[in-house]
């Protein structure tokens, strides 16, 4: 295969050749080397170090050296140091350097910017000059796969190799590979990479440090295990409690230990307790929930801390053994090391007699000891096996093959049950029975919460059947750090548009459709300060709190403050608490979780209302929570604030209906209360009794189940109107005006009065943005409002006229058209910010209708004139 062609390539390298693969786990580097070499000479399974291939292919003595691979999505940092060391060992095995680095990346997998980085870094781990040696290669095992993968991080990575590429696939294309190394090597004046000498040595030391303390390790560990033999009695009922962070693997364990498949779907929520028979013995194994490996315990849900604490009683009359899971393919951290350590301790401080360290993943160590990892890691992780007594072991879920390695696992434990006086560990019954008290008090008040919070929907639900589908809705995320807000983005969105895998600085907006609505996701950073202008149109306010971990008090008044300053009473009635990293609930509800969480939490979510929903950021593709929660959102601005906007928008006069209103709203006598009320597409509009005595308004609501009547019923007096959400309204009214009123509701916050009667056009409502920037446009925006209004009444607000003399009627060229165009000059000339010149169009447009209206009106009047005269 690859030897042919080479031998039939002339001078196409020199003498020797020294190449090495790099690359992340799974990506064809060892199956690259095959295909270099000619021959299987590299096993395709996991390694933790080196291995190197010399062969002659033609007339080249070619090395091969295959690094160890790192997981693709990791950082260095979260490499482990093993890994890290083996890669840098890499370049002393093709003394005195390699001329070639190939970096595979298989063409199948979605190369992404968390990826690319992940590379950077790991190659990076050689130096800056170490790029200028190297070539991709894109692997697949497709043979008719030879596209190369397209993105950011594809063409960012062919730069940086001196847009050095190719594509193989179906193991073939080694000609070109060739051609393309003798390219390489050429450019480079068949110059080696070379570490500094200083650097090879510490490489060296290293290795031989690492070598002499795993050998001690091994030696202490079998003496002490001689030692406790000699007192080993054997137990017939083993209980095993299984600790560990996330993902660690301790239910692929305890599938391990008691011969089951890996049924294993998803995290472990709550204690579950599995029974069997291995080797004579009763089995009982309890399986916990995991931690994130870089939380605290008072980081941790305080769910989850209290099934921690209530595992021992599961398997009674106590446990022999606590068994702390740890994954040896991961970079084990000082934080990593305190947050095992706070978790455990959890059960007591005098726990660490009974815990041993099981590494999970052992296939991933292949030929390296278990010793060599553990003193090859570092300070933080040889603490640990030394607090546990020097008690380890090596559990390979993958390869259980005659089950020596768990009844290795059971002697252990009976070893160590022996250096413990053969006792198991004492449960205190007095704080469980106190615990599990105070977790069914939350289960009853977990079930309340549901089932009002069942009454809410419903109700919601009534009052969205009597309102318009929302078209257009705006989602607000606001949330402190690592709650998962731009997760939460592109969950909703269905697509990567926000940076999930780093701190949120800047807000971001992304628009998508969902179902038939348009959607606007706004992200924010933590602390994002909310004004009223966000909540002027539909918007809901998501408060994304993380399930994962702990919402403490701090957390709860920073949250609280950041919603009163920004919005007030209006944005707590827009907002809903979104919870994120739904899978970490399991099977079990949220409503339990916010009960036991604390005060705080259960604070947030009355004060909005009891609404909440969870999102699964891992199930995206799962579009029914996503569906879910638009129907809470509408349910939401059904039954707040934000109804009465819909609803403002809704019942705008038309043309038809408008008429007929006003037409009944004219002919009623001003001395009594009116008692006429018009349907308008299908909602109920106002009519109102106004009264002027002494510069105050006393407003007469007839119909106070619609939004109109609502929003009047807001307004206290004339000469002074706030309404919510940061707006100031002002009213113009005339002084003589005293006849019965009805409410023409505009677009947004701009709403008009238009007269009955005789009385003509008698009030009008303008709403003015509280912007705090570009405070001259704002005031002529408000000057050029006002003058308009007071023109519009001069022109059609004339005295009642006589029946012998008709009303003269407007043409579209009169002060109508007149006005319109001015609002089409200013529109033109002010230099505003974007949102007050929607406004103001949005104003236009009302302002054409209640034209509109009002000629119709003179038309219908003079006709009736003249029928009376």
């Amino acid at each position: 295969m690859a030897s042919s062609e080479l031998a039939a390539a002339e001078g196409w390298c020199p003498s020797q050749l020294k190449i090495v693969l790099l690359g992340g786990r799974n990506s064809g580097k060892s199956s690259l080397g095959n295909l270099l070499l000619g021959k299987e000479e590299f096993a395709t399974k996991e390694r933790t170090s080196c291995s190197r291939r010399l062969s002659l292919v033609g007339r080249c003595w070619l090395t091969v050296v295959d690094a160890p691979g790192w997981w693709c999505d990791f950082t260095a940092e979260e490499t482990t140091r093993l890994v890290r060391r083996e890669i840098r060992a890499s370049v002393p095995l093709c003394c005195p350097g390699p001329h070639v680095f190939l970096i595979t990346v298989k063409s199948s997998l979605d190369f992404t910017q968390r990826r690319r980085r992940a590379l950077e870094e790991h190659v990076g781990l050689l130096g800056e000059r170490v790029w200028s040696h190297c070539l991709v290669v894109f692997t697949s095992m497709d043979k008719a796969a030879r596209e190369v993968p397209e993105g950011a991080a594809v063409r960012w990575l062919k730069s940086k190799c001196g847009q050095r590429y190719l594509s193989l696939s179906g193991g073939h294309g080694a000609s070109e590979l060739l051609e393309n190394i003798q390219r390489l090597v050429t450019e480079n004046g068949n110059r080696v990479f070379e570490l500094t000498e200083s650097v090879c040595r510490g490489i060296v030391e290293e290795e031989t440090r690492v070598e002499e303390a795993a050998h001690a390790r091994l030696l202490m560990m079998k003496t002490q295990r001689s030692i406790m033999r000699e007192r080993v009695r054997p137990l017939p009922d083993v209980r095993i409690v299984l600790l560990g962070a996330k993902g660690s693997g301790k239910t692929s364990a305890l599938n391990t230990i008691l011969g089951r498949e890996d049924r294993s779907s998803g995290r472990t929520s709550s204690c579950a307790v599995g029974r069997g028979v291995a080797f004579g013995r009763q089995v009982t194994v309890v399986d916990t929930p995991g931690w994130w490996m870089n939380y605290f315990s008072d980081e941790s849900a305080v769910f989850d801390r209290r099934q921690i604490q209530l595992s021992p009683s599961l398997c009674p009359p106590g446990p022999h053994a606590f068994l702390l899971v740890i994954r040896v393919d991961r970079a084990f951290s000082e934080t990593y090391r305190r947050a095992a350590r706070e978790h455990l301790e959890l059960l007591g401080r005098d726990i660490w007699s009974r815990v041993m360290v099981l590494f999970s993943f052992g296939d991933w160590l292949g030929a390296t000891t278990c010793e060599r990892h553990i003193e090859s890691e570092g300070e933080p992780l040889r603490w640990l096996v030394d607090r546990c007594g020097n008690r380890y072991h090596v559990l390979n879920s993958r390869t259980r093959g005659d089950g020596f390695q768990v009844r290795e696992l059971v002697g252990k434990i009976e070893e160590m049950v022996a250096g413990c006086g053969g006792r198991h560990h004492e449960v205190a019954r007095a704080d469980v029975d106190e615990l599990e008290r105070t977790m069914m008090a939350e289960m009853t008040r977990a079930k309340d919460r549901l089932t009002r919070r069942g009454k809410q929907r419903r109700a919601a639900r009534m009052q969205l059947e009597k309102l318009r589908p929302l078209t257009e809705v705006t989602l607000l995320l606001i949330g402190g750090k690592k709650t998962g807000k731009s997760c939460c983005g592109n969950t909703i969105l269905n697509r990567d548009c926000f940076p999930a895998h780093r701190q949120t600085t800047s807000c971001a907006v992304e628009r998508g459709r969902i179902g038939d609505k348009v959607v606007t996701v706004l992200d924010t950073p933590a602390g994002f300060r909310i004004t009223s202008d966000l909540l002027r149109t539909p918007c809901a306010v998501l408060l994304v709190v993380n399930a994962s971990s702990s919402f403490s008090e701090s957390r709860g008044v920073a949250l609280e403050a950041q919603l009163q300053r920004g919005g007030g009473d209006s944005a707590w009635r827009s907002a809903l608490v979104l919870f994120s990293h739904g899978d970490w609930l399991g099977d079990g509800g949220i409503e339990q979780r916010i009960e036991s969480e604390g005060a705080a939490l259960r604070r947030l979510v009355e004060k909005c209302g009891n609404r909440y929903h969870v999102l699964d950021n891992k199930r995206r593709q799962d579009g029914g929570q996503v569906v879910q929660l638009m129907m809470r959102v509408e349910e939401m601005l059904a039954s707040t604030a934000h109804a009465d906007a819909l609803c403002r928008k809704d019942v705008c006069l038309m043309p038809g209906g408008g008429q007929q209103l006003l037409h009944d709203v004219a002919a009623s006598d001003s001395s009594t209360r009116p008692s006429v009320s018009h349907a308008v597409d299908e909602k109920q509009v106002a009519l109102l009794d106004t009264r002027w005595e002494r510069g105050r308004t006393n407003l007469a609501v007839w119909n106070s189940g619609n939004a109109a009547s609502r929003l009047v019923a807001m307004l206290a007096s004339a000469d002074r109107l706030r309404a919510g959400g940061g707006h100031r309204l002002t009213v113009n009214v005339p002084g003589w005006l005293h006849a019965p009123t009805m409410l023409l509701v505009l677009p947004h916050t701009h709403v008009g009065m238009l007269p009955g009667g005789s009385a003509g056009l008698e009030c009008s409502l303008c709403s003015q943005s509280d912007l705090q920037s570009d405070r001259a446009s704002l005031e002529e925006l408000e000057a050029f409002i006002d003058s308009y209004f007071e023109l519009l009444w001069e022109q059609v607000t004339a005295p009642p006229q006589s029946c012998d003399s008709a009303p003269t009627v407007h043409n579209d060229n009169g002060v109508g058209g007149e006005l319109l165009s001015s609002i089409n000059q200013k529109l033109s000339k002010l230099d505003l910010l974007e949102d007050i010149r929607v406004d103001l169009a949005e104003v236009r447009r009302s302002l054409e209708l209640s034209w509109t209206i009002i000629q119709d009106l003179r038309r219908k009047s003079k006709r009736n004139a003249r029928s009376q005269h």
